[in-house]
C-alpha cells in the first residue's frame, strides 16, 4: 500500500519522462539515465527495505522494464493531451 497523500501529483500511465541525470543507477539500469522512458504502472512504495522510502514507478526503456523513484523522473508529455493535428480552415461568410 502507499501513501500519496500531499504527493505534488500522480504521473499518468502512458507519460514519457525524463530520467534526471542525478539518478543513481545499477549498472544494468544505467542506460536510462538521461534518456527518455515511459511509465508502464501506477506508483507503489519502495520494493524493499534496501531502498530510499518514496514512490516508484515502472518505466520501460528500450524494451526492459525498470523501476524509477518519482523525484528521478520529469514528466514530458501527458497522455490524455489532444494530438490531432492542427489544421487550418477557411471560414466564408
Amino acid at each position: 500500500m502507499i501513501d500519496i497523500t500531499g504527493a505534488a501529483r500522480i504521473i499518468k500511465i502512458g507519460t514519457l519522462c525524463y530520467v534526471v541525470e542525478s539518478c543513481l543507477a545499477s549498472p544494468r539500469t544505467q542506460c536510462a539515465v538521461g534518456k527518455i522512458v515511459e511509465v508502464v504502472s501506477l506508483p507503489y512504495g519502495a520494493p524493499d527495505w534496501t531502498y530510499l522510502p518514496g514512490t516508484y514507478y515502472d518505466v520501460r526503456f528500450e524494451g526492459c522494464i525498470f523501476y524509477c523513484r518519482s523525484d528521478k523522473l520529469r514528466p514530458i508529455s501527458d497522455p490524455d493531451a489532444d494530438i490531432t493535428e492542427w489544421q487550418d480552415e477557411t471560414v466564408t461568410a
